[in-house]
């Protein structure tokens, strides 16, 4: 009961720097690794979705503040996103690293990963994926998030992606520097920077429930940069690797479709693919140190996926 007390307490804190009201009465831990991610109940009050910064994650740096701008153009652009109730920068300003913290909306509906897909959410999803990625960004005033380097957005996103090996001591792991190792050498085409959401995992969508299907909401954006939205669909067809993915063939036959209108060659989407295999494999390396997961299970996950990957070289298309 202590616990469940302190929760609350601290989920009332985080309201009460965001600038949001209602008393607090329960609380309830969302799945997601980069935040701390809550479902706060209020009395005489819509429930919310809180999220607070770790002290110590696997995205670093983090900037809510900046999350909460992004939202709130996108929203005003038409992007089905939640509402921001209220954003704090520092919800612990007197220790040594403070934490930020988010408040929005809570979005009804079916999170897109919980059960089989079918071809109306996947053509909601892929409608809804084409719209992020044709974002006028200029026009919509996300101008300020910063343009891909001269040497590429791959270049740049691998060099993050070091940094985060090297953080937690496990950029020499030899799943994650055989993928490191089959990067060497290659690139994607060069292409106009476009808006790219970064995580478009099923788990970051929210259907509606009524027929014909349509995203509600779209979350998680703190990966969110300009750069290839090609990077995008590799991370798909990485899940899908990875057996995340429950595609009928109707849904699979839809996203192909949808993938296959950006004019882009299989070789471009292999690249990103690969690229973003060991993007993930990064992500759950830096786990196995923060939540103390099984780093030999962990590795084994990758082993036949990657073995795949790299034996049918570019000729893929949508999901491998």
């Amino acid at each position: 009961m202590a616990a469940v007390a302190d929760e609350i307490q601290r989920a009332q804190a985080a309201l009460a720097a965001c600038g949001v009201d209602g008393e607090v009465t329960a609380v309830e831990r969302l799945k997601g690794q980069s935040h701390i991610s809550l479902r706060v109940e209020r009395a005489d009050a819509a429930p919310v979705e809180l999220r607070i910064e770790p002290q110590r994650g696997i995205l670093p740096p983090y900037d809510l503040p900046s999350e909460a701008r992004l939202l709130r153009l996108l929203r005003r652009a038409g992007i089905a996103v939640p509402e921001v109730l209220g954003v704090c920068a520092d919800l612990e300003p007197s220790a040594d690293r403070g934490q930020g913290c988010l408040a929005l909306e809570w979005v009804e509906g079916d999170v897109m990963i919980r059960g089989r897909v079918e071809a109306d959410a996947a053509r909601a999803y892929c409608e809804t994926l084409r719209r992020i990625h044709t974002l006028d960004w200029r026009v919509a005033g996300i101008d300020w998030l910063p343009e891909p380097p001269v040497v590429g957005p791959a270049v740049r996103e691998r060099r993050e992606i070091m940094t985060r090996l090297r953080s937690f001591g496990v950029d020499d792991a030899p799943h994650i520097r055989r993928l490191r190792d089959a990067l060497d050498g290659l690139a994607p085409s060069e292409q106009p920077p476009m808006l790219v959401h970064g995580d478009v995992n099923f788990g970051n969508i929210i259907l509606s429930p009524d027929s014909p299907r349509r995203v509600a909401a779209v979350l998680d954006w703190e990966q969110t940069h300009l750069g290839d939205p090609l990077s995008d669909w590799g991370r798909l067809a990485a899940e899908d690797l990875l057996g995340n993915l429950d595609l009928s063939a109707d849904a699979r036959a839809v996203m192909q479709d949808a993938r296959t209108a950006y004019g882009r060659s299989d070789d471009d989407l292999h690249y990103w693919t690969l690229h973003q295999l060991y993007k993930h494999a990064s992500a759950t390396a830096a786990l196995t140190v923060l939540r103390g997961w099984d780093f030999e299970q962990i590795a084994a996950m990758y082993a036949e996926p990657t073995e795949r990957l790299l034996s049918i070289g570019g000729a893929i298309g949508f999901c491998p």
